[in-house]
């Protein structure tokens, strides 16, 4: 029991963590299904959108003095950094549609994917020639400051500020878009266009623009994304690689189910952190996609997906 309640604390603050981690992943994992349910294809280049998300973040990056965070502190314009990435995370999705699919959007499903992976390709070497090789640095919302509480008496949990507010803005941005969706002409159109294009076209959407949206909604919820995570990690074209975790979390829960991609992304976030703290943190990416071998072979449609019979 002793050895029970000194580990409770660890294991919560390693959680927190990995639910953190979750959120992310199932940020991106949305725009995956989102583009999934509109055009039927996955978009290899969405974790690259986190990265240029990152990149446009920490260029957007402007210090100011934030007097409340302590004395000699910096805080950041947070907030003017994210618009300003936001608006630039739709312009790539407007611009990556019109060249990546509507001109094969007639073509086999696997043409379209293929077209991605070129943009995919692109986007790592553009971020080269734009930034550079090294990694950039920049900072968040709260920097580097720490949480503390006690649990129960049983010990103290030190987790990140940015840890919780990861936590608090996923929470907020996903009732918004809950609004978005059930609330407004333009939300309910894009359900419709997802749910039957044909149909959607016969009722008057013009379903060309809802889709051109859908390509930008999903690229601005990777570059939030990459927003989030940019001041826990150094960017750099590495952060592409948050598209596989993403793309697992997005097989775990049900590939083109809104709900399944949230849980799937806090399945694989607590996962990868538990295993890397109680196993290896060389391992923890191969216990990750051992789960997703797992589950491609014991329940491929995910926890909350439907059985189809097909192929792509």
């Amino acid at each position: 029991m002793d050895f029970l309640a000194e580990q409770l604390p660890i294991v919560v603050q390693q959680l927190i963590a990995g639910l953190a981690y979750g959120c992310i992943y199932g940020l991106v994992a949305l725009g995956y299904n989102f583009i999934w349910n509109a055009v039927g294809i996955v978009n290899l280049a969405q974790g690259d959108f986190v990265m240029v998300g990152g990149y446009l973040y920490a260029a957007s990056f402007v210090p100011v003095v934030a007097s409340w965070l302590g004395p000699g502190s910096a805080g950041s314009s947070f907030w003017t950094a994210l618009l300003l990435t936001a608006v630039g995370m739709v312009l790539v999705g407007m611009v990556s549609q019109r060249i990546v699919y509507y001109p094969l959007r007639a073509s086999h499903p696997r043409t379209i994917m293929i077209s991605t992976m070129a943009l995919s390709i692109f986007l790592k070497n553009f971020a080269i020639v734009a930034w550079g090789t090294y990694p950039v640095a920049t900072s968040g919302l709260f920097g580097q400051k720490w949480f503390r509480f006690d649990l129960f008496g049983l010990g103290t949990v030190t987790v990140l500020y940015q840890y919780v507010f990861i936590l608090v803005f996923t929470a907020i941005l996903l009732v918004v878009q809950s609004a978005f969706f059930s609330r407004t002409r333009l939300g309910r159109s894009m359900r419709a266009v997802a749910q039957d294009q044909l149909a959607a076209s016969l009722m008057g959407i013009n379903t060309p623009l809802i889709i051109a949206i859908t390509f930008a909604y999903a690229s601005i919820l990777a570059g939030v994304a990459g927003v989030l995570l940019a001041p826990i990690f150094l960017v750099s074209q590495a952060m592409g690689s948050i598209g596989l975790k993403a793309y697992t979390a997005s097989i775990v829960g049900g590939f083109g189910n809104v709900i399944g991609a949230l849980v799937g992304g806090l399945l694989v976030g607590s996962i990868e952190v538990l295993s890397a703290s109680y196993v290896s943190s060389v391992y923890k990416d191969a216990i990750v996609f051992v789960v997703l071998i797992a589950f491609l072979l014991l329940r491929p449609q995910g926890l909350f997906g439907k059985k189809v019979i097909g192929s792509l």
